[in-house]
């Protein structure tokens, strides 16, 4: 059966006032209000933006959404996780003052902050799945407290899934920093030894003993399980690992990440995403980036594969032509799309309804 996808349209010229009403428009007639529940807590799972970065979806385009989940009797609440690489997202605080700088605070949004997977981003519980690539998925440890969940995402290329949408937003961003290297298969982490102190911190918490530090830290790869726990806890960024993935397989595992994550939410999960400033790469980078189309809308839906197969379908369109195969070619995008119906996630199938 074809999933419902909304869409909202609006182009390069639309002021940032007739993009925040349109936005309280497709949230309306999607029927978004329906992951509200009476008096609990709604996570709203977006992006913060990189420091440096000018493409990530702007909080007061998201602020009529808060608003209306509030009407609703709902409590809207910003989730988020630390970031697997290096920078200003690594960890809950600095990140908290990354989102409120990008004016994500209480004082602008009336709606608090917080991170579901821990202070230094390895705090998460285990699912189970039992699919192709995992029979478990490690979900963000608070996230399975929060009965609903509302995922805006930005649409931007990827040097490795080819296309970030909804699946992205979610399987890369509630999950845990080991969840995270597990997607990437980053085989294992390293030692720059240039900047190891030899202050023992990743040895004191390595699970499973494997590093010890004599003059540097040292680690022991056969017993190494790549959680990332010594890239979370390290104070002065000595430990790295390598980005070496195979991309079918990160689509794939994208995919049924995002599934896990989500499988307990049942009809209490709304996507919206927003074509707008669309750029050839995701929106980590810090940087400014030109467009690789124009604007198009907004789209919602309570299918995360629709609603990426929607996204994809109109920038294609519009360009007359695959875009993101075109930008990166030796990825498949569409594995995360097909992976993701093969395994119960979503529907590629779509009725589009512009309102």
């Amino acid at each position: 059966m074809a999933s419902k996808v909304w869409l909202a349209q609006f182009d390069d010229e639309e002021t940032d006032e007739s993009i925040v009403r349109k936005a309280g428009e497709v949230f309306e007639k999607a029927g978004m209000a329906g992951v509200a529940q009476d008096g609990k807590s709604c996570a709203v799972k977006t992006h913060f933006g990189e420091p440096g970065d000018d493409s990530h979806v702007p909080p007061h385009f998201i602020q009529p959404f808060l608003d209306r989940l509030k009407e609703a009797g709902s409590k809207p609440v910003f989730v988020e996780t630390s970031t697997l690489y290096k920078g200003q997202r690594a960890n809950a605080v600095d990140h908290f003052h990354t989102a409120v700088e990008h004016g994500f605070g209480y004082e602008n949004t009336g709606c608090p902050v917080t991170f579901v997977d821990g202070m230094q981003g390895n705090y998460h519980v285990e699912v189970e799945v039992g699919l192709k690539h995992f029979d478990t998925v490690a979900v963000a440890g608070d996230f399975p407290l929060i009965p609903s969940v509302l995922v805006v995402s930005h649409l931007t290329g990827h040097e490795l899934g080819g296309v970030g949408g909804a699946i992205k937003n979610v399987a890369m961003g509630l999950t845990s920093r080991s969840g995270k290297m597990r997607q990437h298969d980053a085989g294992k982490p390293h030692v720059d030894e240039g900047e190891c102190i030899a202050c023992g911190t990743c040895a004191r918490w390595c699970p499973v003993s494997a590093i010890e530090v004599p003059d540097m830290a040292q680690i022991d790869f056969e017993t190494c399980i790549a959680c990332g726990e010594c890239l979370a806890v390290c104070p002065v960024d000595a430990i790295d690992f390598e980005w070496s993935e195979n991309a079918d397989n990160f689509s794939e595992q994208m995919a049924e990440y995002a599934y896990g994550i989500l499988q307990d939410k049942e009809s209490a999960a709304g996507f919206i995403t927003f074509i707008h400033h669309t750029t050839q790469e995701c929106n980590c980078p810090g940087k400014e980036m030109d467009r690789i189309c124009p604007d198009l809308g907004i789209l919602a839906s309570y299918d995360p594969v629709a609603i990426d197969q929607a996204a994809v379908d109109l920038v294609n369109e519009s360009a007359g032509k695959d875009v993101f195969q075109t930008m990166w070619p030796n990825t498949s995008y569409t594995g995360q799309l097909a992976h993701g119906e093969r395994i119960g996630l979503g529907s590629r199938e779509y009725e589009l309804i512009r309102i």
